[in-house]
Parts: C-alpha cells; structure tokens; sequence
C-alpha cells in the first residue's frame, strides 16, 4: 500500500522552490538600481505569484486524487508562504550583510533627493524626518528590514493563499 504525504511534507517541500523564486525576486529588486532590466524580472515574477500558489495548490489536489478541501489547499498556499519567506530572508540577509552593506543608506540618500527636488515637499516634515534618521543613524539595520520582510510576507501570503485556494477549490469542484 502507498503511503500518503503529509500536506506539511508536501508544502515544506515545495516551499524550498517557492524559496529561491521568491529570492531571486528580492535580489532583483535589491540590485534593480544598478540593473534596470531586473526591475521587468521582479514585476513579472510578481504578477506570476498567484499562479506560482495555484498550481502548487492544484498539485496538491491531484496527489490527492484530484479531491481536496479548501482548508488544506490555502493550508499548501500558507506553508510555501512560510517556507519561503524563510529561505528569502536569510539570502536577503546575506545580500544586504555582505554585498550591499550601504544598499539601505543609498536608497534613503535617493528618496531625500528625489522628495528635495519638488518644491512643496523640500521643506515637509517627510524630507525631515527622513534627513532626521539618515544624519542620526537611525535608518533599519539589514536584521531589522529582512524581519519586517519576513512578516509582511508570509502575512501577504497568507490572504493571497486563501484567495487561490478558493479558485482551486472552485476549479476542483468544477472537474
């Protein structure tokens, strides 16, 4: 008799892929700066996440005889989600730690020049509190914005997996 896989098996397994897809979006962006081609490659690596969740989801329906719940299928959604973020965040990590250090500081030193430039924004309490945090150093550390990466992630996935599931449930039903 063939033994089944756990849906935590299944979703962990895949979250590995789902982990370097998603890194590459977030080095893509990290270096889009100074290659604007990967500015194309992370909007439409990001336009494709929903289809990326869906066939994960899908394929978890058909290991299951092509019957699962909706329950298990945003379940899949939220473990790639999970395992995902996870292996993104210790690549952003080391990116920001060890290839860009200044990536951060550089784009806070861009935006305060960008919001300097329009007149009615010179003067606003944005440009100062912006030139406030870059002067005093109190601009996120690499750890701090990978963190805050990590949650807004796996929370963005969560409710993209529960609308996914609910196509692929609705599809599973049809067929």
């Amino acid at each position: 008799m063939e033994e089944r896989k756990s849906l935590y098996r299944y979703g962990a397994e895949r979250g590995l892929g789902f982990g370097i897809y998603m890194s590459v979006v977030s080095v893509c962006s990290i270096y889009a700066d100074r290659v604007p081609l990967f500015s194309m490659v992370v909007l439409l690596m990001l336009i494709a996440l929903p289809v990326v969740v869906y066939k994960q989801q899908r394929g978890w329906a058909a290991l299951q005889g092509g019957v699962s719940d909706y329950a298990s299928m945003w379940m899949v959604g939220i473990l790639l989600f999970l395992c995902g973020a996870l292996i993104t965040a210790l690549v952003t990590y080391a990116v920001l730690r060890f290839s860009r250090p200044t990536f951060i500081y550089d784009q806070a030193q861009m935006a305060l020049e960008a919001y300097s430039q329009f007149p009615e924004l010179r003067d606003s309490q944005l440009v100062g509190v912006l030139r406030t945090a870059i002067d005093g150093g109190l601009l996120p550390t690499p750890i701090e914005m990978v963190f805050n990466s990590y949650w807004f992630v796996t929370f963005g996935g969560c409710l993209l997996s529960a609308l996914t599931a609910a196509v692929a449930y609705a599809r599973n039903r049809v067929l």
